[in-house]
């Protein structure tokens, strides 16, 4: 009995203290690539950025006549001293038909970016390969539906039962009700899809292993415990890189008007995107190569974990 005690402390030591040196073997993996994660990533934020920014320069291209007559239509009020508000509707329009192809882009390069660190967590040499590439990119979209049917479900439900209540208040009491906890779990047990396809597994297989990984005993509390972690530290390091950019407005604003256009409209607008796509490009830099190495060495570590078993007691091992 006193060594199954013994035996049984030293298990749970063990898994409390490989628990806690998640965090630095990541590192320790980041420095045994020596430089290669680091050129993976400048790679993957600059190919990105470039096509952010191409995105971006298409929106503000279809949309000049519409910044166009926002200006004409401005400069009339003004001489006539009335107010004007401008219509958004294309720009809203806009909004809305660049933000899919800015998320694919995202879902690419940190698909791109899980398997290179997934392959060094693994101590892998293979060469990436492009089935496995599109599988970890078929991942998000999968997990990004899986997690946001309830809620959308719930909110067009209210939409419809409920015509009298503002969309926001709809919105914010679905994301504080029992669809946003559901979505919050599902996004919990969902976590590790993306590292499993980069290990091989294909977008349904991944889903379903991280699923049954998450939720192992004493596995859900640790991947819990380190996606709050990674969401703190990029929501507090998109916060200060945005606040640290802001002075880009009174840079990019004046740039516009010298050497673009003298629209102002154009101008405010640029400066308005300039510090938001600096922050996330820098964000994405500084964060994501921890973020993802974590990940994938807890996912190993998980994976190779036995799962706990109740040893049996005196009378039946003396039967």
């Amino acid at each position: 009995m006193r060594t199954g005690r013994c035996g049984r402390d030293e298990s749970r030591g063990g898994r409390e203290s490989e628990a806690s040196g998640v965090v630095p073997a990541a590192l320790r993996v980041i420095r045994a690539g020596r430089r290669v994660p680091l050129r993976w990533t400048l790679s993957v934020v600059g190919l990105a950025g470039l096509g952010g920014l191409s995105v971006t320069t298409t929106a503000f291209v279809i949309a000049r006549h519409a910044f166009a007559e926002m200006w004409r239509a401005g400069r009339e009020a003004h001489q006539q001293g009335d107010s004007y508000v401008p219509d958004t509707g294309l720009l809203l329009r806009l909004i809305a038909a660049g933000a899919p192809v800015l998320l694919a882009i995202s879902w690419l390069g940190c698909a791109a970016l899980q398997t290179a660190h997934a392959r060094a967590a693994t101590g892998k040499a293979e060469p990436t390969r492009w089935l496995r590439l599109g599988h970890v990119v078929a991942v998000y979209p999968l997990r990004c539906v899986i997690v946001c049917v309830v809620p959308a479900a719930t909110f067009w439900l209210g939409v419809h039962l409920r015509p009298d209540a503002g969309r926001r208040t709809l919105l914010l009491d679905v994301l504080t009700g029992p669809a946003g906890l559901v979505a919050l779990v599902l996004r919990l047990g969902l976590t590790f899809s993306p590292t499993a396809a980069a290990s091989g597994a294909g977008p349904l297989a991944a889903l379903r292993r991280s699923w049954r990984l998450v939720w192992r005993p004493g596995a859900w509390w640790r991947t819990l415990a380190v996606s709050v972690s990674a969401g703190i530290l990029t929501v507090g390091t998109f916060v200060l890189l945005f606040h640290a950019a802001g002075p880009l407005r009174r840079v990019i604003r004046p740039a516009v008007m010298a050497f673009g256009t003298d629209n102002p409209y154009v101008a405010y607008a640029a400066g308005l995107l300039a510090p938001v796509a600096a922050a996330l490009l820098l964000t994405a830099l500084l964060t994501l190569p921890v973020l993802h190495t974590t990940f994938a060495v807890l996912y190993e570590r998980l994976r190779q974990t036995p799962v706990a078993r109740e040893t049996p007691g005196p009378t039946a091992r003396g039967s």
